[in-house]
């Protein structure tokens, strides 16, 4: 079978034609990548492809640069006609698999397990000791592969979708909490927020362990570049209970700075303070339509977050698809020099 391991930079342009056409669902339209994201794929692709030469210098020197992207591909006549992505979460042993798509003449050949049972074997190779993934919930063949080769459900999460109409003004954060800027390289406050509201079960393949966290100074200095690629500005803050200081919350969004694509915003919420959920989900609302106003919103919104989804719907988003979430358990090889 003509599969290969992914040659970066020079697969990436290929590989976002590739996407765009395998991952389309007639029967689910709303599955489908849309004319949006599309645009901002190729835009971000063509963006990485052109700092990817900087990214390659500090590999030399950053173990955690060296895992940033690694895949494989099968070709058909030198054209990609399948493709796998693989990154390592932070510095630990986890990995995370990605863009699994197969162009739709080439299906029902064994085409997408084989390019998962390299991607599995190469993360064995680097070291790895588990990998997770997320499958559109109602996708049953891809699920049906994933449990076939060991995969196992752990979770699931809701992609919230909204198309803004209007500009809602800003709720005020009640009094009894404080609100405040969060760093982008505040591992700790990130950690011991998580740490405690994050489900046992969740953690099983998503563990909150410092090394998830925690950014090394390489990769911190190669984040601008990569925001650039991307074509987003983000911005996070944290909501601290104001009699104990302990953080209860943290929001952001990230907004396209091209003027196309799609925004995003997040929301982490301790269980025991629902009542912060629709305040947040305004708070981030106003901020991302102060930036970019016409482009559609999406949040990404785990179930064990009830609250949220209540917000978020109450907003005007709408579920787009639910996500299952499924892990596997890897026994770790020796690291191989890295190419």
């Amino acid at each position: 079978m003509p599969t290969r391991a992914m040659v970066l930079p020079d697969d990436l342009i290929p590989l976002a034609s590739m996407a765009a056409e395998a991952f389309q669902y007639p029967d689910h339209p709303e599955w489908s990548m849309q004319a949006d994201e599309q645009r901002s794929l190729v835009e971000s692709l063509e963006r990485m492809r052109r700092v990817w030469p900087l990214v390659r210098v500090g590999q030399v020197v950053s173990p955690a640069l060296r895992d940033v992207a690694r895949g494989f591909v099968f070709e058909d006549n030198g054209s990609i006609g399948g493709s796998t992505l693989a990154q390592r979460e932070g510095t630990t042993s986890t990995w995370i698999i990605s863009a699994v798509a197969v162009l739709p003449r080439f299906r029902h050949r064994g085409i997408g397990r084989e390019l998962v049972l390299e991607t599995l074997e190469m993360i064995r190779a680097r070291g790895g000791t588990a990998a997770r993934l997320s499958v559109i919930d109602g996708n049953t063949p891809a699920q049906s592969l994933y449990r076939s080769l060991g995969f196992a459900d752990y979770g699931s999460s809701t992609v919230y979708t909204l198309q803004p109409a209007d500009h809602p003004e800003s709720p005020v954060v009640p009094s009894r909490y404080d609100e405040a800027r969060l760093a982008q390289f505040d591992w700790r406050t990130r950690y011991e927020l998580d740490r405690r509201i994050v489900p046992e079960t969740q953690q099983r393949f998503e563990p909150v362990t410092v090394c998830r966290y925690r950014v090394p100074l390489l990769m911190r200095a190669f984040t601008p570049l990569m925001t650039w690629a991307m074509g987003t500005r983000s911005r996070d803050v944290v909501i601290r209970r104001r009699a104990d200081a302990q953080p209860v919350a943290r929001a952001g969004w990230t907004a396209s700075t091209r003027g196309e694509g799609v925004n995003r915003i997040r929301v982490r919420l301790d269980p025991a303070c629902p009542d912060l959920a629709p305040i947040l989900v305004g708070r981030l609302l106003h901020a991302v339509l102060e930036r970019s106003p016409t482009l559609r919103i999406e949040a990404h919104n785990p179930s064990w977050s009830p609250a949220i989804a209540r917000a978020l719907e109450q907003a005007g988003f709408v579920p787009r698809e639910t996500y299952l979430e499924m892990g596997i358990r890897l026994q770790a090889r020796s690291i191989q020099a890295a190419s």
